[in-house]
């Protein structure tokens, strides 16, 4: 069983791949910088996610994943006045339009040999709005494409899901001013943030153990901060 994470190299992303190399999957990280460290079994492999083609290039030397983690993105905490064209054309790149066309030509593949899972980082703000509104436009298209992905290929079993966290307790939050912190903590039924361990055991068990029937699904993890 063949696993590819993207953004796997740190904070969530590489306790997904421990978790999936630990259900015995071979597993391959890709990102900008590797791994600070080297892990025993993850194969890592040094790519811009927003460059297609080269990511595209990629994945085609590793062959078709049986699942796919789309977790790499990033925030810029920036007010929408502050965003430049380049800015936003970044952003939506790395965080959803290179993903997006990425999961549609593995899902493509998944279904040619008879099935497989794809699980992409949402965020509640792509469902409740955001101050870094390009990121919030990026996680909600990301949770979208998957819908969108599940309905056309889920009758050849692919699976298309998304998990959608509140803050996790990661390297992004230092981009968050220490004031606006404490009230997204306050709004949490356990007063905290989740953890990067919570977030990625979710994740592995969409990819890996999740009825079948969850498909097109958004997984929401924000502790009563959004209830719907």
């Amino acid at each position: 069983m063949k696993a590819i994470v993207t953004g796997g190299n740190r904070g969530i992303g590489l306790e997904i791949s421990k978790n999936l190399l630990q259900k015995g999957y071979e597993v391959h990280v890709l990102s900008r910088s590797g791994l600070a460290a080297a892990q025993d079994g993850i194969s890592s492999w040094i790519t811009d996610v927003s460059d297609f083609l080269q990511t595209r290039q990629i994945i085609e030397r590793i062959g078709t994943p049986d699942v796919l983690i789309n977790n790499a993105g990033i925030m810029n905490s920036k007010a929408l006045s502050e965003y430049s064209s380049e800015d936003i054309l970044h952003i939506l790149n790395v965080n959803l339009i290179s993903a997006v066309r990425l999961s549609a030509e593995v899902a493509e593949q998944m279904a040619e040999r008879g099935g497989g899972r794809i699980v992409s980082m949402g965020s509640i703000a792509g469902e409740i709005g955001h101050p870094d509104i390009w990121y919030g436009i990026s996680k909600a298209g990301m949770m979208n494409a998957m819908r969108s992905l599940a309905r056309s290929f889920g009758a050849r079993g692919v699976l298309a899901n998304s998990v959608a966290p509140g803050p996790v307790d990661t390297d992004m939050m230092k981009n968050i001013p220490e004031d606006r912190k404490m009230r997204l903590k306050a709004a949490t039924i356990s007063q905290r943030f989740c953890t990067a361990e919570e977030v990625a055991s979710t994740v592995c068990w969409l990819a890996t153990e999740a009825p079948a029937f969850i498909n097109g699904e958004v997984i929401d993890m924000n502790n009563g901060a959004n209830y719907r």
